[in-house]
């Protein structure tokens, strides 16, 4: 097994501790403290062509708005623009920004948010239906209201044993051990 030559220059655990409480952009405080301050902060990049010709190359190779969206909001929290939860309330805005270009241009954009339909959870009256024609093939007869019936049973005898049972521990009532 081979160690890399530089693994000595890794940092020390507790490095970070080490710095001047200021010297560091995520230290200090952030330049813009509102939705609106950060939008301010956008706008121009947005506006600058030379920008906004490679947010839309990047568009239409098929890169999702929201990890651009990502990719700005980590890029200016580290350089201390503002903070992590403006970036993410600004999110939001940054993305129908990029959308508004994306169609002036006419070009195609991905979101990042769509879900596909081969993804667990989104067909499920799909999974119903083959699960109901395999039934049918084993001749088995939909017995759904059968098991409905077995189930209230047990349902009722689970809530009379819970009532039944007085609460017991450090956070029941006074009174009861």
């Amino acid at each position: 097994m081979s160690t890399p030559e530089n693994f000595l220059d890794a940092p020390i655990p507790g490095q970070s501790l080490t710095a001047e409480p200021k010297s560091r952009p995520w230290r200090r405080p952030a330049s813009a403290t509102s939705v609106d301050q950060a939008a301010a902060i956008y706008a121009p990049m947005f506006a600058d062509k030379t920008v906004s010709k490679m947010l839309l190359g990047q568009i239409q190779n098929g890169i999702p708005l929201t990890s651009l969206v990502d990719l700005l909001i980590t890029a200016n929290t580290m350089e201390g623009t503002h903070s992590l939860d403006i970036g993410l309330l600004i999110a939001p805005v940054l993305v129908e920004t990029m959308v508004s270009m994306a169609e002036m241009a006419d070009v195609e954009y991905v979101i990042g948010n769509e879900r596909s339909e081969d993804e667990p959870g989104t067909k499920t009256d799909i999974v119903d239906e083959v699960l109901r024609s395999l039934k049918e093939e084993d001749g088995e007869e939909d017995d759904s209201p059968l098991q409905e019936a077995q189930q209230k049973p047990v349902e009722e005898e689970m809530q009379q044993q819970q009532q039944e049972a007085p609460p017991r521990g450090l956070m029941a009532p006074r009174g009861v051990v």
